[in-house]
């Protein structure tokens, strides 16, 4: 199947970095991947270097008049249809696929990119029936560790033995001096969208779950939406996507299936976070939904959602939505089948945060 590997459009420098600290395995089946790598990003380090050459005064002086508002929530709890769903409103402007893809050099060379992206892609998403384009909302996070950020993606794509990637949280979050180069590039990536758009970002990370007091001290005055499911359907999903993803952008041999205690452990951990950092933020910026009431009735709670945040709900934005559910009516999500023993365990992993 096409696909794009999460490091396509990374800089020469930063693959190297990356290539030094990590084990990769020399197998035939990896050389295709590397070779592609490589060859990509030879031409996107002289990409970027055109970008900057055109447009780095520009984006110097941009300036984020409005903070962003952030979708956080574990993976696989309808955060990307919830991205989706806010994404046609007209005062915002989310990163796309391209963006995140060649985020060091999107100004210069997105009419480049996308007739090859369109190429290159599959039109659907591994995990799900989730349409795939070049224009699509996609996740910043891509776009950081491409960058040259420090991502738990890395833990994807170079998978540690025996042991989930997502295991350590303080890793969500750099330390030191790659704190700050995580900060710079996480704001000139913004900056950039904002230069060719001039829009309010509206961005869905699920890593930035774990960063609410970062993002909050970064951009003071940012919303956050903060997107929950019933387990039984996260957990599943996410092992099945996790798995999906790793099949395709792994460079080493030790990628282990997560477990459900493994994914049950993350899930909590993020219930429990939210529930305390929510308390440090203004009543206005921070709102909450479940994804079966989303599913349900998708412009009321929009709606509920925008009063919360105070934010303006437009007969515009109205009349793209109700469009979008008659485009989009014959999606059918995913169905998972637990054993009585895989729900207990569940139960058991997520306590006092089991919803029934």
């Amino acid at each position: 199947m096409k696909v794009i590997h999460i490091l396509t459009g990374i800089r020469f420098s930063v693959l190297i970095r990356l290539l030094a600290r990590n084990s990769i395995c020399i197998y035939p089946q990896y050389f295709l991947k590397l070779f592609v790598l490589f060859y990509n990003a030879f031409f996107s380090s002289v990409l970027t270097r055109v970008e900057r050459k055109l447009f780095s005064a520009s984006v110097r002086k941009t300036t984020l008049d409005k903070p962003p508002v952030f979708i956080i929530g574990h993976w696989r709890t309808g955060s990307t249809y919830l991205h989706q769903l806010i994404s046609l409103d007209p005062q915002f402007t989310t990163p796309s696929m391209v963006q995140t893809v060649i985020p060091d050099h999107f100004l210069f060379s997105t009419k480049y990119y996308v007739p090859l992206m369109k190429l290159l892609m599959p039109k659907k998403r591994p995990m799900d029936e989730v349409v795939l384009s070049p224009e699509e909302p996609q996740e910043d996070e891509f776009a950081l560790i491409r960058m040259g950020s420090e991502s738990p993606l890395e833990k994807l794509i170079f998978p540690p033995k025996h042991e989930y990637f997502l295991k350590y949280y303080d890793e969500y979050i750099p330390k030191g001096e790659k704190l700050i180069s995580w900060e710079n590039n996480l704001m000139t990536f913004y900056k950039k969208i904002t230069l060719m758009t001039g829009e309010r970002i509206i961005s869905k990370n699920p890593f930035h779950t774990m960063r609410i007091s970062l993002l909050a001290a970064m951009f003071p005055g940012a919303k956050l939406i903060y997107i929950v499911r019933h387990p039984f359907e996260v957990i599943p999903s996410t092992i099945k996507m996790w798995n999906a993803v790793a099949a395709d952008n792994s460079l080493n041999r030790y990628w282990k299936k997560p477990e459900i205690a493994d994914v049950a452990s993350v899930l909590r951990s993020f219930d429990d976070y939210v529930e305390i950092e929510k308390q440090h933020l203004d009543e206005h910026n921070f709102a909450e939904v479940r994804f079966e009431n989303l599913e349900h009735d998708p412009v009321s709670e929009i709606k509920r959602i925008y009063s919360i945040l105070h934010l303006e709900f437009s007969s515009v934005f109205e009349k793209n939505i109700n469009q979008f559910l008659i485009l989009n009516r014959k999606y059918r999500k995913n169905t998972y089948r637990l054993t009585e023993e895989e729900k207990n365990l569940i139960r058991q992993c997520m306590g006092e945060k089991m919803q029934e």
